[in-house]
């Protein structure tokens, strides 16, 4: 409506110009007030939509710190713990329970905090890696007596002609090893009937100490179901393999997953 149109309406109606006049500023008023309140209003929601999409990416940068450093922290100490079960058969006995308790309490120490942030694909493997881990926690210290003795019968065989060997310890050293790499293969009866045998043949070797050949008595008695992995073989080392793998499938998933976090923080 224009001042040509005011002037029809003041013509028609007996109403005063002034008021109509008065009516329509205020009305322009109203209507210019409602615009700047909805531009105000837009401009506050497209802030606080691009707040929220700030603190979002925040989130993730943060949230892909802290992943990144707890994976770090939780891979060293498997890699650590690794690193001694492969090297506990060359300690002493009498240090390596402490130094596996050394290497193990950190696995657990950076488990947790890595549980509590782990996306829901990396949970899987980081689960399996802790699984493995605690594996060779059970089964460390009877690897290292058995793993041990055997490395030392293998030292005590004939530097010559096995089969026409004539030396005592030779021998001995000889049989005591097929006695051990092959103990799980046989029976409850066969075992029992063997142990004097073996335990003879392990004494007889002069490879082994008394403590050491107790030890590894003591472990024949149980022969514990995975006695296969203890023993393992000169190129083939079944518990240590499948550690090994867990930790590869778990160093993949976490490399994906980083890759798929930093495309997603990456501006568009």
């Amino acid at each position: 409506m224009d001042m040509a149109d005011m002037g029809a309406i003041a013509a028609l109606l007996p109403v005063p110009v002034a008021v109509v006049t008065a009516w329509w500023n205020k009305r322009s008023a109203e209507r210019a007030a409602d615009a700047t309140l909805s531009t105000g209003l837009n401009q506050a929601a497209a802030s606080l939509t691009v707040a929220g999409l700030q603190g979002r990416n925040e989130y993730k940068t943060w949230h892909r710190t802290q992943l990144g450093s707890a994976t770090a922290e939780f891979l060293r100490a498997v890699d650590a713990l690794i690193r001694t079960v492969r090297r506990l058969p060359d300690i002493e006995h009498e240090r390596r329970h402490l130094l596996l308790c050394e290497r193990t309490e950190p696995v657990e120490k950076a488990y947790g905090p890595l549980e509590l942030i782990v996306p829901a694909g990396l949970l899987p493997p980081t689960k399996e890696l802790r699984a493995q881990c605690r594996h060779l926690e059970q089964l460390a210290l009877d690897r290292a007596v058995l793993r041990s003795s055997l490395a030392a019968l293998e030292d005590g065989w004939c530097p010559g002609n096995a089969e026409t060997c004539e030396d005592p310890h030779h021998n001995s050293a000889f049989v005591a090893w097929e006695f051990l790499t092959g103990w799980a293969n046989k029976e409850d009866e066969g075992r029992w009937r063997d142990r004097d045998l073996l335990d003879y043949c392990l004494r007889e070797s002069r490879k082994l100490s008394d403590a050491q050949v107790d030890q590894t008595v003591a472990l024949a008695d149980r022969c514990p179901a995975a006695w296969p992995q203890l023993v393992g073989g000169w190129i083939r080392d079944p518990l240590m393999e499948r550690a090994e793998s867990a930790r590869e499938a778990f160093v993949a998933a976490a490399r994906a997953m980083a890759s798929d976090n930093t495309r997603q923080i990456a501006p568009g």
